[in-house]
C-alpha cells in the first residue's frame, strides 16, 4: 500500500543451476534480478535489500546459506516469509511444490499474497484455469487477507506483471486486485467472473 513501506518476498522457481554453462545468463533474466537491478544481488544477497523508496526486498537469494543444506534453506526461508509485509509469488505449472509450500505458510501467518500465474485453458477444474487452482484457493481460505490471483497468458507476460504489480506498491496508485482480471480469492470462494467455474 503507498504510504508505508513493504517488504516483500518474491516466491518463484529459480530456472538456472550454477553447475550449468549459462547460468549467469539465466540468473540475469529472472525477474528478481530484474527487480534488484543487480544479479549478484539476487545470488549472493543477504537481510532486506532497498528497491526504491518505501520497498524492500527480503528474498528468496540463490546462495543464502552456507553449504546449501535443504533444511537450512527451508528453514531461512520461513524466515524470511515471517518478516514479510507482502508475499509475491510466480506460478506456471504444478510442477513447484517449494513455491507451494512458502504460499501456503505465508497465508498461515496471514500475509497479503499476490499470486501472478500461467493460464491453462485446457484446465477446467477450476475458473481460475491453472493446475495450481487447490493452493490459490486453498490459501484464501485459511488466510487472514484474500489472495490476488492475476492471470497471464504466458510465462513471459507473468514476469512483466509481476513486476509492474511489485513496482506499484510504491507508487501513488497501486495496482487494485479485482481489475485487469485478476480476482480476489478468500473464503467466499472468489473466482473471476468471466469464468465460471466447472464442478469436479
Amino acid at each position: 500500500m503507498a504510504g508505508n513501506h513493504e517488504i516483500i518476498y518474491c516466491g518463484g522457481r529459480f530456472h538456472f543451476d550454477y553447475l550449468e554453462p549459462d547460468f549467469m545468463e539465466k540468473a540475469s533474466a529472472d525477474y528478481r534480478s530484474v527487480l534488484l537491478g543487480n544479479t549478484d544481488a539476487l545470488l549472493r544477497g543477504s537481510g532486506v535489500t532497498a528497491v526504491s523508496a518505501g520497498l524492500s526486498y527480503i528474498g528468496p537469494y540463490y546462495f543464502e546459506t552456507d553449504g546449501m543444506l535443504d533444511r537450512d534453506i527451508v528453514e531461512t526461508e520461513m524466515r524470511m516469509i515471517e518478516s514479510c509485509t507482502h508475499a509475491f509469488f510466480l506460478l506456471e505449472d504444478a510442477r513447484c511444490p517449494g513455491t507451494v509450500s512458502e504460499m501456503v505458510y505465508a497465508a498461515a501467518l496471514g500475509k497479503k499474497i499476490t499470486v501472478v500465474y500461467v493460464r491453462n485453458e485446457h484446465e477446467t477444474e477450476s475458473a481460475l484455469r491453472t493446475p495450481c487452482w487447490y493452493p490459490i484457493i486453498h490459501c484464501g481460505l485459511i488466510g487472514g487477507t484474500a489472495v490476488c490471483a492475476v492471470p497471464c497468458p504466458d510465462y513471459r507476460q507473468a514476469e512483466k506483471t509481476i513486476l509492474e504489480r511489485i513496482r506499484s506498491l510504491s507508487s501513488s496508485a497501486p495496482a487494485d486486485c479485482g481489475n485487469n482480471g485478476s480476482a480476489a480469492v478468500s473464503s467466499t470462494g472468489s473466482t473471476p467472473p468471466d469464468t465460471p467455474a466447472q464442478q469436479r
